[in-house]
């Protein structure tokens, strides 16, 4: 009896022991499989895309983009070939999209050609677009300049006023709508037509400001040459000479158109006075 206790006893310690080992080592690699997994990356969620028109938040504009500015250039150039030279001139307009406000070409007491043109650039072009002129081939500049204006704050304040006017119609013609005798029509409408002309001509100043700022303006001058300035010492001395010689001829011929021009008032003049020289003499005779 006491043999089978201790076998029961021994059975059950062996059978404890084994489910003790068998949980051991299921713990053991429970834990390596724990060290093994990569560690869980955070989850990084994407902006969702914008609804279909939704309207897209632009970035807010610098300050410097939002300044009005009116850019203006001047430059006068001399050629030989006043034609080819326009055409170069405008292909570089066309180029930067420009247009032609106005053009004159006259003709000069030597019979030279002299062109004017004010021309029109958008805004940013103006810069590029001069130096491009001034790097025409066969041209000599004689005069560059540019200048900006800054009109920021007079283009904010001219809006300002034309949003107040146009509100003030507005309540003007609520007020009209709802008047019952003819002396308040008739004192609404005076006054309305007065807004109404304001707000034209302050419509027309921001038209005409805005269309300065958006597009640069170009006075651009041509003289025709038969001979081109030069720009070292020795060729400005020989301009200077040539010059000179030209101004001296063109004293004489001065000189020579007087006489041509004067000699009927001299002729005249002198016949006058030989006329009383010989009467006196023929006074002087019958009294000797």
């Amino acid at each position: 009896m006491n043999t089978c206790k201790e076998s029961i006893r021994s059975l059950v310690f062996l059978f404890v022991g084994l489910w003790l080992l068998i949980l051991t080592a299921g713990c053991g690699a429970s834990s390596k499989n724990e060290v093994a997994r990569p560690a869980a990356q955070p989850s990084v969620k994407s902006a969702a895309p914008p609804a279909a028109g939704a309207p897209i938040a632009s970035s807010p504009k610098s300050p410097s983009e939002m300044r009005k500015i009116i850019e203006s250039a001047q430059i006068t150039l001399e050629t030989k070939d006043l034609p080819a030279t326009e055409k170069l001139v405008l292909d570089l307009l066309s180029k930067r999209q420009g247009i032609v406000g106005s053009s004159s070409v006259t003709l000069d007491g030597n019979g030279r050609r002299n062109g004017n043109y004010m021309l029109k650039v958008p805004n940013g072009n103006l810069q590029i677009f001069v130096n491009e002129i001034a790097a025409l081939a066969e041209v000599v500049v004689r005069q560059r300049s540019l200048s900006s204006q800054d009109v920021t704050e007079e283009f904010v304040d001219i809006s300002a006023r034309l949003d107040n006017m146009q509100r003030h119609e507005i309540r003007l013609r609520e007020i009209l709508a709802k008047a019952n005798t003819v002396e308040e029509i008739l004192k609404v409408e005076k006054e309305l037509a007065a807004v109404r002309a304001q707000i034209e001509s302050t419509t027309g100043r921001l038209k005409a400001m805005s269309g300065k700022i958006e597009m640069s303006t170009v006075q651009l001058r041509i003289n025709e040459v038969t001979v081109m300035t030069e720009t070292n010492f020795f060729g400005k001395l020989k301009s200077i000479i040539r010059d000179s010689w030209v101004a001296a001829g063109d004293v004489v011929l001065y000189l020579i158109a007087t006489v041509i021009i004067l000699s009927p008032l001299a002729l005249l003049v002198a016949g006058i006075w030989w006329w009383w020289k010989r009467r006196a003499k023929s006074q002087q005779k019958p009294s000797a």
